[in-house]
């Protein structure tokens, strides 16, 4: 999930840890909503919507869980292997990766 999407739907992981339900839940973390772009400019002109942040790794920790933030591309695939070790031991667990934003993309349906 995205960061934003983190924002609205953060709480669930503190279920999964606070009950050991082993989940492995991905943060990307570009400190934007980027696919928003054209359709929030005014009102991020005025009130800068769109720029969010925040160290998603330290709230899977404070919420119970075991977490991790990668910032190294190199580190992202022995990442998820320590995030499925702790799934292993019953801790939900939550990998944030640091990503860049990214506004164009290769598939979507046509809005209808």
């Amino acid at each position: 999930m995205g960061d934003a999407a983190f924002g609205m739907t953060g709480l669930d992981f503190e279920t999964a840890a606070r009950n050991s339900i082993p989940i492995v839940t991905i943060v990307l973390n570009n400190s934007t909503m980027a696919i928003e772009t054209t359709h929030m400019t005014r009102s991020h002109e005025l009130y800068e919507t769109r720029d969010i942040g925040g160290n998603y790794a330290d709230m899977g920790r404070i919420m119970g869980g075991w977490a991790e933030r990668v910032e190294d591309p190199a580190e992202v695939g022995p990442a998820i292997l320590r995030a499925w070790k702790a799934t292993e031991d019953g801790q939900a667990s939550l990998l944030e990766f640091i990503t860049g934003e990214e506004t164009v993309f290769s598939y979507r349906r046509p809005f209808r």
